[in-house]
């Protein structure tokens, strides 16, 4: 299997699992965990050809951007598999954390920001109903490392998300590190990675017809994937 079929059968795994998965979450629309975990695999698919679409095209520039927002979705994803309550932690940091800065707005603007009032009150009215009706009272963060740690891929984080912000800031370091392609050799990979995580942790929250074939034609891939990029590394 040459890295074109490779990256057409994960895509392949993938968009399987969602379909069979999307017919769940809308047999259970109340449950928020499910329903989280199913946005972000679908947002990996989603992101992940996109990606695929600027590299058949040559044009590569942007796709360090992209897979780093794979890899937020991975993480959010993967920690509110291996921890229940996560899902609705990280949706009321989320939460929580665009009510600060647009209350910063507000202050800024002044008596005029009766929309962005408007918002806040929604916003915060939607966390306390969150807080109330999954009894949450910690102010856990959740930023993206916490995700990372929680879903035990701080290595990932460590290896391939540093690397990809850098191209995601306008910074002198990012800049030099696109012009000189630094990450370009393990944008492929990581988003392979990505979307048969994906396959294997949404197929444990979210009911599927075959889940443990899904897992075992993931870890084939994935071993398969080993072979292709250490072949490519050779070349």
């Amino acid at each position: 299997m040459n890295l074109d079929e490779l990256v057409t059968e994960c895509f392949k795994l993938l968009a399987k699992v969602l379909e069979e998965a999307c017919l769940q979450c809308q047999a259970t629309p109340g449950d928020l965990r499910e329903a989280f975990v199913y946005r972000h695999a679908r947002n990996i698919s989603q992101l992940g050809q996109d990606v695929l679409c600027l590299e058949s095209r040559g044009q590569t520039d942007s796709c360090p951007i992209i897979v780093r927002a794979m890899l937020e979705s991975l993480f959010k994803m993967v920690a509110a598999t291996k921890e229940a309550n996560a899902s609705v932690g990280i949706v009321l940091a989320e939460v929580e954390e665009e009510t600060a800065r647009i209350n910063q707005w507000i202050r800024v603007v002044g008596d005029e920001a009766v929309d962005l009032k408007d918002t806040v009150q929604e916003l915060s009215s939607f966390a306390q109903r969150l807080r109330v009706q999954y009894c949450v009272q910690s102010s856990k963060t959740w930023n993206v490392f916490e995700c990372a740690k929680v879903a035990d891929l701080d290595g990932i984080y460590r290896q391939y998300y540093f690397l990809f912000s850098k191209h995601s800031h306008a910074t002198a370091s990012g800049i030099i590190a696109q012009e000189y392609q630094v990450v370009r050799g393990i944008v492929l990979q990581a988003v392979v990675f990505v979307v048969l995580s994906a396959v294997a942790d949404l197929v444990q929250v979210v009911k599927t017809r075959t889940p443990q074939q899904h897992v075992d034609e993931a870890a084939k891939l994935l071993a398969v994937a080993t072979d292709v990029f250490e072949a490519n590394e050779a070349i």
